[in-house]
C-alpha cells in the first residue's frame, strides 16, 4: 500500500493549453520567502471591496497548475472576486502542524493591505489543498469552504472545537485512487466527514438526495447531490458523491491519469455559487448586536508576554465565557466571564510562537472573535 504521502500525489499536465495571468509576489515568512499568485478581477477598482478566494494545489503541485486546472480565474473576472493562490513548501502543505496555518493567515492579512478586500474570506483546494480547507477552517474565520478530492483527518475532528455553522461544500469519487472514499489509517470515510459536519452544523440529518443529469455519458461517471440544511447560522453541508469517479476535479478540461473526471458538474461554478449564497454566514459573525463588538478591547497585539482584554459595562449583559485557541484548534485558555468590568489577563510567554484565535462566546452567540500573534514582534 502507498503511504499517504505517495496516495495524495497530483499530478497535472495541462498548461500547455492555458493561458495564465496573476501576478506572482511573496512574503517572508518564519525565516524564508513564501511565493503565490493573486488574480484580480479585470473590473478591479480600488474603490470598490471584494470577497478573497483561497484555492489551494494538491500534493507534489503548485499554485500554477492549480490556477490551470481549476479554471477560477474566469469565474472570478464574472462574479467579481479575488483568487490567490498560495504555494505550499515542496508541493506539500502541513496540515497537521501550523506553519501553513500562520503562513496563509500572514498571506490574507498582506493582500489586505495591498488590495481592497472585505471580510468575506473562503478557502478551497484539491487533495491535500482540501485537507488543508479543512484545517484552516479550524483555525480562522471563514464564510464557507469548498473541498475537492481531500478529506479531513480523525485526528483534526477530535481537535476541531470550531467551526460552529461553517458551510461546506464537498466533491468526492467514490473510486479515487488516491484519497480513499472509504478511508484510510487516520482518515475517515468521507461520508464519515460528511455526517461529522452535519452533526457539527446541527444540519438536518436527512438530505434531499437529487440525482444530476448525466448530460456527458462519455465521462464513465455519475452524480448525485447530497444538501443537509437548516444548520446553525443558516449553515449548510452539500455534497456531491460522483459514482466511478476519481482523484479529479468535476468540470476540470482534462483528464487526469487517476480516474474518470465527471463533466457533468463544474465544480469550480458550483463552489462559487455555493460561496456567494453562503457569504453572509459565518460563526465569527452570530452576534446579536455589531456595536458590542467596539466595547471589547485586546491588546497588545503583537504580544510576547501577556494579552489584556477590557470589556465596557455595557459590552455584555449575558454571562459568557472568554477562550483561546491555538491554531490546530485545540483550546488552550479558558475563563468565566463573571464581572465585565473586572480586566481579563493571559499570560502567553510560555506558548509557543504562532496565531492564537480568542473567542468570547454566549451559549448562543459569538460576541467577539480576535486573531492574537504570539512570540512575535
Amino acid at each position: 500500500m502507498k503511504t499517504l504521502k505517495f496516495t495524495l500525489l497530483f499530478l497535472v499536465a495541462i498548461l500547455n493549453c492555458t493561458a495564465l495571468f496573476g501576478q506572482k509576489d511573496s512574503i517572508f515568512e518564519q525565516g524564508e520567502y513564501r511565493n503565490y499568485i493573486v488574480y484580480l478581477p479585470k473590473s478591479y477598482k480600488s474603490s470598490t471591496r471584494y470577497p478573497l478566494v483561497l484555492n489551494l494545489h494538491g500534493l507534489n503541485s503548485n499554485a500554477a497548475q492549480q490556477q490551470a486546472y481549476s479554471q477560477f480565474d474566469k469565474i472570478a473576472d464574472t462574479a467579481n472576486f479575488i483568487v490567490v493562490y498560495p504555494n505550499a513548501i515542496g508541493g506539500s502543505w502541513s496540515f497537521t502542524g501550523d506553519k501553513d496555518v500562520n503562513f496563509l493567515t500572514h498571506l490574507v492579512d498582506s493582500l489586505k493591505k495591498d488590495f481592497s478586500i472585505n471580510n468575506s474570506l473562503f478557502a478551497t483546494g484539491m487533495s491535500m489543498g482540501g485537507f488543508m480547507s479543512y484545517r484552516l477552517a479550524c483555525a480562522v474565520p471563514l464564510k464557507a469552504i469548498g473541498v475537492v478530492s481531500g478529506n479531513m483527518s480523525t485526528n483534526l475532528q477530535n481537535n476541531c472545537p470550531l467551526p460552529n455553522g461553517l458551510p461546506v461544500i464537498h466533491f468526492h469519487g467514490t473510486t479515487d485512487p488516491l484519497v480513499n472514499y472509504n478511508g484510510t489509517i487516520g482518515i475517515p470515510p468521507v461520508e464519515t466527514t460528511i455526517k461529522w459536519w452535519v452533526d457539527r452544523n446541527k444540519c438536518t440529518k436527512t438530505p434531499i438526495i437529487t440525482p444530476i443529469p448525466n448530460s456527458n455519458a462519455n465521462d464513465g461517471s455519475t452524480a448525485e447531490q447530497y444538501a443537509y440544511g437548516n444548520g446553525t447560522n443558516k449553515s449548510e453541508v452539500i455534497f456531491y458523491k460522483i459514482t466511478n469517479g476519481g482523484h479529479t476535479w468535476p468540470g476540470a478540461p482534462t483528464n487526469l491519469p487517476f480516474g474518470n473526471t465527471n463533466q457533468d458538474l463544474n465544480a469550480s461554478q458550483l463552489i462559487w455559487a455555493f460561496f456567494k449564497r453562503n457569504s453572509s454566514s459565518s460563526v465569527t459573525t452570530a452576534v446579536a448586536d455589531p456595536k458590542k463588538i467596539e466595547r471589547i478591547k485586546v491588546f497588545p497585539n503583537p504580544t510576547q508576554e501577556q494579552i489584556n482584554v477590557r470589556i465596557s459595562e455595557r459590552g455584555m449583559d449575558v454571562a459568557a465565557e472568554l477562550f483561546l485557541y491555538n491554531s490546530y484548534g485545540q483550546m488552550v485558555f479558558k475563563q468565566a466571564i463573571e464581572n465585565p468590568n473586572a480586566p481579563i489577563s493571559i499570560q502567553v510567554s510560555a506558548f509557543p510562537k504562532g496565531v492564537y484565535l480568542l473567542c468570547v462566546k454566549t451559549e448562543q452567540h459569538q460576541l467577539y472573535h480576535q486573531k492574537i500573534v504570539v512570540g512575535l514582534k
